[in-house]
Parts: C-alpha cells; structure tokens; sequence
C-alpha cells in the first residue's frame, strides 16, 4: 500500500510539473493596415502588436500590407508607425488598434486605418541677403548673400531638381500692382509670380539626414578678404549661382573661388532684363520649388508663360511658376517699412513676414520646432538651451523654443526645424549668420 502511494504521488509531481511547463496556446493573428479605406500594399512595415502585461511582438508586413503574429491567448494592442519620403515629401503613417484578440477559436484579422502627415525634407534654413557694414568704409556691403537648404527628416533627401525663385515686387514696400479690392489678384490661381530668374543645380545633389547645404548668391568667395565682417564663402562643399553661362549677367559682384568645383555651380535662363539676379537686400520674398531643369529651362524660355502686370517693358516681366511646385517660402519686410509692406505669396503658400534690418549682418533663420526636437531619443544630453542669438534685445525677433540651434549642432544633436508655412512663426532675425556662428 505504501507503494501505491508513492506511485501515485510521483505521478501527480509529474503531471504538475508538466502543466507548469507547458507551452501556451499560440493563435494565429494578422494585421492589416489600411489608408482611406484601401490596403497600404507595402511590405517591410513594421508592425508591434503589446500584450496586457506588457509583452510585446512585432513583425514586418507583406507585400499586401499584412502583419502575421503567432500570439498567445490574450488581448492585444496594435501599432504602427511608418516613414518613407516620395519627390521630397516625408510621409509619416501612423494608427493604433486597442481590440486586438487572440482567441482559442482560431485565427483573426484585425485592421490598423492609418492616418497620414506629410512634411517637406526640403526647408529654407536661412537667407542672408541684408550684407553687413564694411568698419573701414562704414558703407553697406551686400554682395555676400547665401541661402541654407537644409533636410528637416531623418531620410535622405534629393536636392538635385530644387530651383530658387524671387517673388515679385522686388521690395515688400514696393508698387504691388498685382492687389486688386485689398486681395492678391493670384490668390485663387495655380501659379506665382517668380521674378528675374530660376536657378536650378547642373549635378545631382543629395542631402544626408539633418544635413544642409550653402548655396552662395553673387560671390561665392571669401568676403572676409574685402570685408572683415562679412561670410568666407570660398568651400569646396558649397554652390555658386554662376554667371558663366548667363551672357546678360555682368554685374561685378560675380565671382567665385577656384575651390568651388565647376560641378557646384547653378544657371539660370533670365526673362527680367537686368546685369545680375534681382534680388533685394532690404525686404526679399524668397521661395524654392521642385522642377528639373530642362523643365525650368523651358518655363524660363516661354513667353507665353510670362506675366506683365508690373510693367509691360522687360525689366518688369514675371513668369508664372506653378503653385503646386513651391516647396518652401519666406517673406521678409524690411523693419523701417513695415507699414508699407504687403505679402507676395497667396496665403496657400505661406502667411506672415519676419522683419530685418539690413546692413547690419543680420540674417533670417529657421525657428526650431521644440517638441519634435526633444523627443528625438538621440538628442539626450546634447540640446543648448538659453538661446541669446535672436535680436529682440536690439531689434526685431527671437527663436521662441529656447533651443540654440547651432550649438546644439555642434554637440551633435540633430534639430527639426518649425514648419508651418508661417513666416511670422517659423523665422526670426538673427543677430549673426550661422556660418560665422
């Protein structure tokens, strides 16, 4: 009888121990993730589905956009996050579902419908045009102006199909013959004016991730040499915007370093007479576009794409460049005319101004966007607070993160730039351009 017992009791050790060691049920569930209502047929997406307890899972999504898990019994939420760029566009799907069950009853099918925001990769990070005052002649130096493009994504970017474009007039406070009843008279319509000329790159141009390139506007030279205050604008990674192949272009102020490769230089096609690019060193309204460059060509060649409403003579002639190719803009008043000013850009391209005041070597620079830049996870321990580069204790405006953009970038902190299409909220007057620090 004894015996018995222990028999007995060794079996009832091995059937508990094989219970407590039992693999769980695994049900199998998949996710599908939908956009307006259709299937987001992309494969590679990564898809994280959380248990109650805290468990997670995750698995990549076919060709169909479906993610498969092989699940135990439970209750689920699913997730995804997804970023991917198309023509200079940051698309960022992201969706939840919170209902996810796997259940003894076999396998489900459960739906994620995405919802989409888009960015541009492309921003203008600066434009310095207003010059800086020469200490020996105490006279406006204006020659040394540069624009920043930068790449506002963790993707790389392709600048090679950028161009530059001038809105028209030529001056925030000039005689804006397009206002008719108070209203820009292409408010409503598919296009902008783009004056003097469009410049577009002759090589392509990539952009790494939180990078930037120079691009300089008349010499792209050392300033420094002719003037101590200016910008050293004489780099083997900088572009020029070259007068080589423009014959109408005479002015002296081009020139250009040998350091900067004949590959780097830009070219333009002018429909506004004049011996050099118009561009105002007082109050510009500055934009780029997207538009390769046997299309620019052809747009700056078309006279039936040009529009004479400032004037019928040469040197007032615009051309009509598409609304639907504008990738940023920038409107700048000059500060001693602010209550003369009007906007240049239909509000479907941008709204606000950011006031400067030129000679000064102030520049125009992109306000960071706070929030995006912190919950970047590599940015730990790397972001400049107590920002002090604004003028607002001098004349005009300040970065109203607080972020030091610069100097955070020089303890290799990546920055997302504000983006609103508001140049009152995404700009502000800087006190020295960014390439002096």
């Amino acid at each position: 009888m004894k015996k018995l017992l222990i028999l007995l009791s060794a079996a009832v050790l091995a059937l508990s121990f094989a219970a407590c060691n039992q693999v769980p049920k695994l049900v199998s569930v998949s996710i599908q993730l939908k956009y307006e209502s259709l299937a987001l047929s992309e494969a590679g997406v990564p898809v994280s589905v959380v248990s109650s307890a805290g468990v997670r899972y995750e698995s990549p999504t076919d060709a169909n956009g479906v993610a498969t898990f092989q699940l135990p019994l439970g209750s689920y939420t699913a997730s995804v996050t997804y970023k991917t760029a198309s023509s200079g566009v940051v698309l960022v799907f992201t969706g939840s579902n919170s209902n996810v069950v796997a259940a003894a009853d076999g396998t489900a099918t459960y739906t994620i419908d995405l919802n989409r925001v888009q960015s541009q990769q492309i921003i203008i990070k600066e434009l310095y045009f207003g010059g800086c005052t020469n200490p020996e002649t105490e006279k406006g130096y204006t020659n040394d102006a540069y624009v920043i493009l930068y790449n506002n994504s963790e993707l790389e970017a392709d600048a090679s199909d950028i161009v530059f474009c001038f809105g028209a007039p030529y001056n925030g406070n000039g005689n804006n013959k397009y206002y008719v009843d108070g209203k820009l008279s292409y408010e409503t319509a598919d296009w902008t004016p783009s004056y003097g000329a469009i410049w577009w790159f002759q090589s392509p141009v990539k952009i790494p991730a939180y990078s930037q390139v120079v691009v300089a506007i008349f010499g792209g030279i050392d300033h420094t040499q002719t003037v101590s205050t200016s910008v050293n604008l004489a780099n083997s990674a900088y572009y020029w915007m070259s007068n080589s192949d423009v014959p109408a272009y005479t002015n002296a102020k081009y020139a250009v370093s040998d350091v900067i490769p004949a590959a780097n230089h830009l070219t333009c096609s002018p429909f506004t007479q004049g011996n050099a690019w118009a561009m105002s060193n007082a109050s510009p309204a500055f934009y780029i576009g997207r538009m390769n460059a046997s299309a620019a060509k052809a747009l700056s060649e078309n006279a039936d794409a040009y529009d004479t409403t400032m004037g019928t003579a040469k040197a007032f002639y615009v051309v009509k460049f598409p609304k639907a190719n504008v990738v940023d803009a920038v409107e700048v008043w000059s500060t001693a005319n602010v209550a003369k000013s009007q906007v240049r850009f239909s509000s479907d391209i941008n709204i606000g101004y950011v006031a400067v005041t030129n000679n000064k070597g102030y520049t125009v620079y992109r306000n960071v966007d706070k929030e995006a830049t912190e919950a970047l996870p590599e940015n730990a321990g790397k972001l400049v607070y107590n920002y002090s580069g604004g003028t607002t204790d001098v004349e005009g405006s300040t970065d109203p993160s607080g972020i030091d953009a610069e100097a955070s970038i020089k303890q290799g902190a990546h920055i997302i730039y504000s983006e609103t299409n508001d140049t009152s909220k995404d700009f502000h007057q800087r006190k020295v351009a960014s390439l002096k620090k």
